[in-house]
C-alpha cells in the first residue's frame, strides 16, 4: 500500500516513523530515505545505532535549499541525490534487501518544492500503490496531486495549536 501523511501540522514524519517501528516489531525489514535532511536527526541517529533490519539513506544537506534557487549547490546536490537514489538505487536495494515498507521522508516537499522531478517520483511510487507486498509511505507538508491520487491512504495533519508560535523552534528530541 501506498500512504501519504501530509500537510501543516506536527507529525507527519513522527507517525511515518512510528509505523516503521510496528513494522520492524513484525520482523519487516525497513528503508528509510529522508529527502532535504541531514544525519543529524533523532530517528537518523536511533536507526544507525540499532541493530535493527533498516537501510537509511540521508539525501539531504546541511543546508537548506532555498524555494526558487535552483541554481545553488545546494539544490544541485539535492537534486542529484534524489534522482540517483529514485532512479538506481531504490530499484537496487528492493531487489537485493528486499524491504517490506520504504519510508520517504519529506519527498512530498521535495517534489512540490521541484527538488525532485514529479514524473520520476510517480514511476518511483506506482509499484506500492496497491500491493499486499511492499509498502511505502511518503511525508511532506506538501504533496502533489498526482502523488495523492496514487496513494491507498492520505492523512492530513493540520495545525491546532503549536509551540513554535509561542517561539519554540526546533526542540531537540521533539522536532529532529
Amino acid at each position: 500500500m501506498l500512504l501519504v501523511f501530509y500537510g501543516k501540522g506536527k507529525g507527519k514524519s513522527t507517525a511515518a516513523y512510528g509505523t516503521a517501528v510496528r513494522a520492524l516489531g513484525r520482523g519487516w525489514k525497513v528503508v528509510i530515505a529522508l529527502f532535504m535532511k541531514s544525519w543529524d536527526s533523532g530517528e537518523v541517529l536511533f536507526f544507525r545505532r540499532s541493530k535493527l533490519p533498516v537501510r537509511i539513506f540521508v539525501l539531504g544537506t546541511e543546508e537548506f535549499v532555498q524555494p526558487g534557487a535552483y541554481d545553488s549547490i545546494v539544490a544541485s546536490e539535492n537534486m542529484a541525490r534524489a534522482y540517483a537514489f529514485l532512479t538506481y538505487v531504490l530499484p537496487r536495494t528492493l531487489r537485493s534487501f528486499k524491504p517490506k515498507l520504504v519510508v520517504f521522508d519529506e519527498l512530498g516537499l521535495a517534489t512540490h518544492m521541484g527538488i525532485v522531478d514529479e514524473r520520476v517520483v510517480v514511476r518511483a511510487l506506482r509499484r506500492f500503490s496497491g500491493s499486499r507486498e511492499v509498502h511505502a509511505i511518503v511525508t511532506g507538508r506538501y504533496v502533489p496531486s498526482t502523488i495523492k491520487s496514487l496513494a491507498d491512504l492520505v492523512s492530513e495533519v493540520r495545525e491546532v495549536k503549536h509551540y513554535f508560535r509561542k517561539g519554540f523552534v526546533n526542540l531537540e528530541g521533539l522536532d529532529y
